[in-house]
């Protein structure tokens, strides 16, 4: 008997053959963990009654995420072991698809169906765009895009808010596919690699700088870790690690019962001890993170409960049951217009997402999943599949069902435009001043009784000419740019482009929001109007008061250089605003304000101040839909505030601007609030689009206002 071959001696013939002999075990395959099917659908049972019944995370979405990372990058790396893998992605990523896509874009289509025809308060170009981003896994970059924050069940929330965590698991479905193409063409040439020691070093790597970044992103912007890819990518990572090294690690069949036990009772605690909302997924998601993995390694009863038939039951229905409910919950609510779920809608809602989950599982899911096994290097189905098309029937049902979803989702990416070309045909249309006499109302014009217009709902996505021609600066624009030097002279010049009389409007959305009238006054009495305004940006020239941003302070440096430069014939912004920053909701001069005036007067530049319009803020912060208010309620008693919740008893600027030459000061207050009570409707026309910016339709009506105050200080 010859001399045993040294180590390196057998993996150099095994290369020349071709054939992968490695000296460490392969990712570990084991009998299929059903009670891990029974996990995930407690976990996700969890989620549908917290976000019914008490409007918080319960962490059964980490948990999910973590199964996800164990069940799928586990059998991807199963595939790279093997000896004959070929490295063609197209098969994992179309049985993914197979097994995601049909049932997602059923929800989504019939949710938007019934939006559409029926819950006028959640057609929404926002919400559109959202199903949109959910149908290509984008969605959680889409909420983070809007700066939407995860919230409590209510007629105001997206009912597709919950599809971040789709998105989120599809996006590192692509990255699992990439990571086991590379390491099966890795032992192409390398096989004495198994694809645990490629891929362990990588999900570590990634992993803990995931982890490490979730914990710092907490301080930057809570709202953008909650939905981020790469501050979720370690509970998804970690459930990878797993499935790669936990079968590694023995225990006593006592400590596993006991551990299964434990990480149950985690998982299922979470969301009475903590609201993942608020710091997910730093450090608190190891909670429920932990405990799902202690029930990996665990056994015992637990186990066998978790395995029993109707938690697997559970687990089949998981998916659809997550996609199902919060449309529900969300569309119910709006439909009955309630503010929050009821109890007994909440209970309505979870009858019926049970059963819609198990009809979609039964005749969605389950005939449109890929049967037939993974095929091997060099070996094509393509022939295979034709040939099952042309002779068997249950073949051809798929084919049409897949073409039914295709069509589906082409027609929800049309959604978005749908409603915006509804947003320009109410913006296009004119009101009959006879009919709707808006602000003219007020001097006793007499308007027949008919509904306000335009839609309230409408309006919700409309803004002012200038935002909406592009000639705004908004979050994310370059600081140091004017919008309007980015176009032709005449593209951002309002009124009479020709006039050599200049009106320059400066400031934030509650100046820019004056361009309507404006620009409709330029046009019938000769002057151009010109915009230099910011979202969020009022103008001054230095910052006194500690709440604008340096984006915003770095926009204003350009704007009073521009204003020194041409000397205009008039500078119009607002006088005054709130300073809700500071806690204060009554409408003040801000010290930042005076900055301009002085600086205006130092150049002898005329200025006319308009005192700000009223906020309708809720008490949560957010802004009141009062429009729609009044749509839904009929009351103007319920959807009005009195005079002295937003305005001092004397307009603050007055005596400022008064003491200074050529600067006027316009109370505008008794155009919003007649008779001291602020309003939704006047003269049949809705005043605002939000809760505290100006319709259109309102602001254009304010034209002879607006005149009778300017011309003082352009007509000589």
């Amino acid at each position: 008997m010859g001399p045993a071959k040294g180590l390196s001696e057998v993996l150099k013939e095994a290369r020349q053959r071709g054939k992968p002999t490695s000296p460490t075990q392969k990712v570990p395959r084991s009998g299929y963990r059903y009670d891990l099917d029974g996990l995930r659908g407690i976990a996700i049972a969890f989620v549908v009654l917290f976000h019914v019944f008490v409007g918080k995370v319960s962490g059964g979405v980490d948990v999910f995420l973590l199964l996800s990372g164990y069940f799928f990058l586990g059998s991807q790396l199963r595939y790279a072991d093997r000896s004959d893998s070929s490295i063609n992605p197209w098969w994992p990523f179309w049985r993914t698809l197979r097994r995601l896509l049909p049932a997602l874009v059923l929800v989504l289509g019939v949710s938007m169906a019934v939006i559409m025809l029926w819950v006028p308060r959640l057609q929404r170009i926002e919400i559109a765009n959202q199903a949109v981003a959910s149908i290509f896994y984008v969605q959680n970059w889409e909420l983070a895009a809007q700066g939407a924050s995860y919230e409590a069940a209510s007629a105001e929330v997206s009912p597709f808010q919950h599809l971040w965590s789709m998105a989120v698991q599809g996006q590192f479905y692509l990255f699992a596919i990439v990571l086991s193409m590379a390491i099966i063409l890795i032992r192409r040439y390398r096989p004495e690699y198994s694809a645990v020691q490629l891929a362990t070093p990588v999900l570590a790597v990634l992993t803990s700088v995931s982890f490490f970044a979730a914990i710092v992103w907490y301080f930057v912007d809570q709202s953008v870790n909650y939905y981020s890819t790469f501050t979720r990518f370690w509970e998804l990572g970690l459930g990878a690690l797993l499935v790669l090294h936990a079968p590694r690690i023995f225990l006593t069949a006592r400590t596993k019962s006991i551990l299964a036990g434990v990480g149950l009772f985690m998982v299922l605690s979470t969301g009475f001890l903590m609201d993942g909302a608020h710091t997910f997924p730093g450090i608190p998601a190891l909670y429920p993170i932990l405990g799902a993995c202690l029930v990996i390694l665990g056994d015992g009863k637990v186990s066998v409960f978790l395995s029993s038939k109707w938690m697997r039951w559970l687990g089949d229905i998981a998916y659809p049951l997550y996609l199902w409910h919060w449309p529900l919950l969300i569309i119910f609510t709006a439909m009955l217009n309630q503010d929050e779920p009821s109890i007994w809608l909440g209970i309505a809602v979870i009858v019926l997402s049970v059963g819609l989950a198990q009809l979609t599982n039964r005749y969605v899911e389950k005939p449109m999943q890929q049967q037939g096994k993974r095929p091997v290097f060099r070996e094509s189905r393509s022939a295979e599949a034709l040939k099952k098309l042309r002779g068997s029937r249950p073949a051809r049902m798929r084919a049409y069902a897949g073409a039914a979803v295709v069509v589906v989702a082409l027609a929800l990416t049309s959604s978005p435009q749908l409603l915006y070309q509804r947003v320009l045909d109410t913006q296009t249309s004119d009101l009959d001043p006879a009919i709707y006499p808006g602000a003219l109302a007020l001097t006793g014009f007499d308007a027949p009784e008919v509904d306000p217009q335009p839609n309230p709902y409408v309006l919700a996505d409309t803004v002012s000419p200038a935002w909406a021609k592009g000639c705004m600066s908004v979050f994310g624009d370059d600081p140091s740019e004017l919008m309007p030097d980015n176009y032709d002279p005449e593209f951002c010049t309002f009124g009479d482009p020709n006039s050599t009389v200049e009106v320059y409007l400066v400031g934030g959305s509650h100046a820019e929001q004056w361009m309507a009238p404006l620009d409709s006054l330029g046009k019938q009495h000769n002057f151009k109007v010109i915009p230099l305004v910011r979202q969020s940006c009022p103008t001054f020239a230095y910052e006194l008061d500690g709440i604008f941003s340096e984006e915003c302070i770095e926009f204003n440096e350009k704007v009073i250089e521009r204003l020194a430069e041409v000397q205009p014939d008039l500078v119009i912004s607002n006088s005054t605003r709130p300073l809700l920053e500071k806690g204060r909701g009554i409408d003040e001069v801000p010290e930042s304000y005076i900055t301009l005036w002085d600086f205006l007067e130092d150049h002898n530049i005329p200025f006319m101040g308009l005192r700000d319009n009223p906020w309708f803020i809720e008490p949560s912060g957010q802004g009141w839909m009062v429009s729609q208010c009044y749509e839904e309620e009929r009351s103007l008693v319920d959807c009005s505030i009195t005079r002295d919740n937003f305005y001092a008893p004397v307009d603050p600027a007055e005596k400022e601007l008064a003491a200074r030459n050529n600067m006027l000061a316009v109370d505008t207050s008794r155009w919003f609030c007649p008779d001291d009570l602020c309003i939704p409707v006047i003269g049949n026309i809705y005043v605002y689009r939000d809760g505290n910016h100006m319709s259109d339709e309102y602001a254009q009506s304010l034209a002879p206002f607006l005149w009778s105050n300017m011309r003082r200080l352009l007509v000589a």
